[in-house]
């Protein structure tokens, strides 16, 4: 989509248009000529104690980079802020990130770590919401596709220069062109493929120190037909770019403190104007070896407790919504689902007089339409088959989550772990009987959930955000990587690592 007419645009600084009156008051506080960023000062924790697990990331992850940011604190690293810009923002995970290593780094090494949040950019108002709830940055754009060397910036409404020379840039470009979930798959002939060019278009124009892209994994994958996957097209546009140094790593998330299966790429390009210190095929040993840790606590860790107000807001919404409108059903589509699910019962050996392992009405399953119910159901007889007890007890009691928002034939199910979370995620707890909600995806996502200002912002956005954003520690993995083995301009050279 394309931002709106100027006079239409949503402005999360102009007080009339602003509907939450919790948003209004935060931006009418919010000086004209506010400085916000990250310091040494920023605390990665608020002091209160959180509903969710602190998974312990930065400080594991900074303990193999201990030597070399000892050295790079010594040639100058800190010694000027650093300047930081997102597009295609979400819920800036990047942002939080950088604030978690930079309270680590002051912790471990009295290091002062400032960084300067340039700007962000998000078509989605949600986002930029969220974005002004939370991380603040000096320009708010909406449509990267719609600046060149000036933006529309929704904080100041009017065109102001677009943010150049940064030290990091960071942006998570649309996946639907390339996600295995698009039947079709058009990759960068698709719809979205323009907000890519917008990314590269920005590199070309304001040339970044460093840029760091996140996609899904559905990028290296061949599409029928091709005798190249995506990334090979992909790679070789960034390679053109004068300049720079650029390499690619498949990355889980599962592999970065977090009990979620979340398969993702990340692109690394460095900048001749910064200096690189370790050669980036040398990093592969950190990101494989080093730095990686399994989750130490399950995703049971981070559910709520029923009584929470969020879980009950949603059971209250779900209620009001069928008391209102029925249970929902897809029109038209009964007999094609319905094909494929008795094609499937077969292939599992359920019988016709077997009764269901999800019981009828149990939990938040009367919420659901008959399709997704039965999708549910077959989730359960895939799970109890895998454990070997085909039992109702079993299933009800087990720490299986299972993805029953898509055609049955794509979910998975994992076992103290979730599929990958995605905006329309509807993701089920076996022993919960209902499932997550928006502030427990963001929370397996890696933000401090507690410590966020999400007023004004409902549940089914926040999963929205949670399914769009990138693991907090993972990008937080590569951006501990640059900053370890990147000198940027403006700082002594340092010797080159072998």
């Amino acid at each position: 989509g394309r931002r709106p007419r100027r006079n239409r645009v949503w402005s999360p600084y102009r007080g009339p248009q602003i509907r939450s009156k919790g948003l209004q008051k935060y931006c009418s506080e919010v000086p004209s000529d506010v400085s916000t960023g990250i310091s040494s000062g920023s605390s990665a924790s608020s002091g209160s104690s959180s509903r969710f697990p602190e998974t312990g990331w930065a400080a594991s992850m900074f303990e193999p980079l201990r030597q070399h940011f000892t050295a790079a604190a010594k040639a100058g690293l800190g010694s000027r802020p650093l300047r930081f810009g997102t597009d295609c923002s979400g819920a800036e995970a990047p942002w939080f990130a950088l604030k978690a290593i930079s309270s680590e780094l002051a912790a471990q090494l009295s290091l002062s770590l400032e960084v300067q949040h340039r700007f962000a950019c998000d078509i989605q108002t949600v986002s930029q919401q969220f974005i002004v709830q939370n991380s603040q940055p000096w320009v708010l754009f909406s449509d990267l596709l719609e600046r060149l060397d000036t933006g529309y910036c929704l904080r100041a409404k009017m065109m102001v220069p677009v943010p150049s020379q940064l030290d990091l840039y960071v942006a998570g470009f649309p996946c639907k062109d390339f996600s295995i979930l698009n039947s079709n798959r058009p990759c960068l002939q698709g719809p979205h493929a323009s907000t890519f060019h917008g990314v590269v278009e920005y590199i070309k124009r304001h040339q970044p120190a460093t840029f760091l892209l996140e996609n899904v994994q559905g990028l290296t994958m061949k599409k029928k037909g091709q005798a190249k996957a995506p990334i090979a097209e992909v790679m070789e546009i960034l390679r053109s770019l004068e300049g720079y140094q650029v390499k690619g790593w498949s990355v889980n998330s599962f592999n970065y403190h977090l009990p979620q299966n979340r398969m993702r790429v990340y692109i690394v390009g460095v900048h001749r104007r910064a200096k690189l210190l370790l050669p980036l095929d040398a990093w592969s040993s950190y990101i494989r070896e080093d730095m990686a840790c399994e989750p130490q606590v399950p995703a049971h860790s981070f559910l709520l407790d029923d009584a929470e107000v969020e879980v009950q807001a949603e059971l209250e919404r779900l209620e009001t919504y069928q008391a209102e409108h029925g249970r929902i059903e897809i029109a038209g589509r009964e007999g094609r689902w319905k094909a494929t699910h008795d094609n499937l019962r077969k292939e599992l050996g359920v019988r016709p007089d077997e009764g269901p392992l999800i019981p009828k009405g149990c939990g938040w399953s009367r919420f659901l339409s008959q399709r997704t119910q039965d999708t549910l159901e077959l989730q359960a007889f895939r799970m109890a088959k895998k454990q070997g007890s085909i039992d109702a007890e079993d299933v009800a009691c087990s720490k299986f989550f299972a993805e029953i928002s898509r055609s049955v034939l794509y979910g998975s199910f994992r076992e103290s772990q979730t599929p990958c979370l995605t905006p329309g995620s509807r993701i089920w707890i076996f022993n919960k009987q209902r499932w997550l909600i928006g502030p427990e995806m963001l929370a397996l996502q890696g933000f401090p959930v507690d410590e966020l200002n999400l007023e004004g912002i409902k549940d089914q956005q926040l999963r929205l955000l949670a399914g769009n954003a990138m693991s907090v520690p993972v990008v937080g993995l590569f951006l501990y990587l640059i900053l370890a083995f990147v000198q940027f301009d403006g700082e002594p050279l340092a010797e080159t690592l072998d």
